[in-house]
C-alpha cells in the first residue's frame, strides 16, 4: 500500500510540472500576442523569432540547450545526468509555445489597454506555472538551472543570482534587437512587469494558499537539484 501511495504521489508530482510547464508554455505566447514583450527568460527566443523564419518555440528550445551548456560550463565534474535530463521538458515548453501561439491566433488587441491586460495575464499565467513547476520538486527547467549552476559557481545566494541572469539575458535580447533591426523589438514594458511581478505572485501564493502548496510537493517531496547543491550562502 505504502509503495503504491508513493507511486501515485511520484506520478503526480511529475503532473503538477507538466501542468506547469503547460501554463508557463501559454504565459509565452499570450505575451507575444500581446506584444510588449515576454518574461525574461523568453525575451531572447522572443526578439530570434521576430528577426528570423524560425518560431519562437524553436529557438526556446535551442536557447535551454545553450543553457544547459552553460550549466556544463559552470558545474564542470558537478555537472549531472539531472542537468542534461532538463532538454526534456525544454522541447515540451518550445512545443507548447508554438502550439498556443496558433491557438491563440484569433487574438488581435485593439489597444494599448487590450495589450496590457493580455500581458498581465500572460505574468499571472506565468507566476501560476512556476509555482507549479517549482513545487512539483521534480525537474528543474534549465532556464532555473543555470541560475542555480552560476549561484554555485559564484558562492552566491540563489535569488541573487538569478536577478542577475534576468537581467544579463534581457540586456543580450535589446543588444541583439538594437544591432540587427536598430530598433527595440521583442522587449517592452511586459518584460519588465514580468520581472517585477511574477515572482511576487508566485510568493503571494504560496504565502496565502499553504494547503495547495502542501499538495503540490506531496507528502514526501522529491528533493531538488537547488535543494541538493545550490542554495548556498
Amino acid at each position: 500500500m505504502n509503495r503504491k501511495n508513493d507511486v501515485l504521489g511520484i506520478v503526480k508530482q511529475y503532473g503538477c510540472l507538466v501542468f506547469g510547464i503547460v501554463l508557463m508554455a501559454a504565459s509565452v505566447a499570450l505575451a507575444k500576442v500581446a506584444k510588449l514583450g515576454t518574461s525574461p527568460i523568453s525575451s531572447i527566443p522572443n526578439v530570434l523569432s521576430e528577426l528570423t523564419p524560425l518560431t519562437i518555440g524553436v529557438w526556446t528550445i535551442l536557447f535551454m540547450v545553450v543553457l544547459i551548456s552553460l550549466e556544463w560550463y559552470a558545474l564542470r565534474q558537478a555537472f549531472g545526468w539531472r542537468n542534461l535530463i532538463q532538454i526534456f521538458p525544454s522541447v515540451i515548453f518550445g512545443v507548447m509555445i508554438d502550439g498556443f501561439v496558433k491557438l491563440f491566433d484569433f487574438i488581435h488587441p485593439a489597444n494599448y489597454l487590450v495589450q496590457l491586460a493580455l500581458t498581465l495575464g500572460s505574468i499571472v499565467l506565468l507566476a501560476i506555472g512556476v509555482f507549479f513547476e517549482v513545487n512539483s520538486h521534480t525537474l528543474m527547467m534549465a532556464g532555473e538551472g543555470v541560475t542555480a549552476a552560476f549561484a554555485q559557481m559564484k558562492k552566491m545566494n540563489f535569488g541573487k543570482t538569478k536577478v542577475r541572469t534576468d537581467s544579463a539575458m534581457v540586456a543580450v535580447a535589446l543588444i541583439i534587437s538594437l544591432v540587427v533591426s536598430h530598433q527595440l523589438i521583442g522587449v517592452r514594458e511586459g518584460t519588465i512587469l514580468s520581472a517585477l511581478l511574477s515572482g511576487r505572485i508566485v510568493g503571494f501564493i504560496e504565502e496565502h494558499f499553504p494547503a495547495l502548496t502542501k499538495w503540490v510537493q506531496g507528502k514526501t517531496p522529491l528533493p531538488t537539484l537547488e535543494e541538493e547543491v545550490y542554495f548556498k550562502e
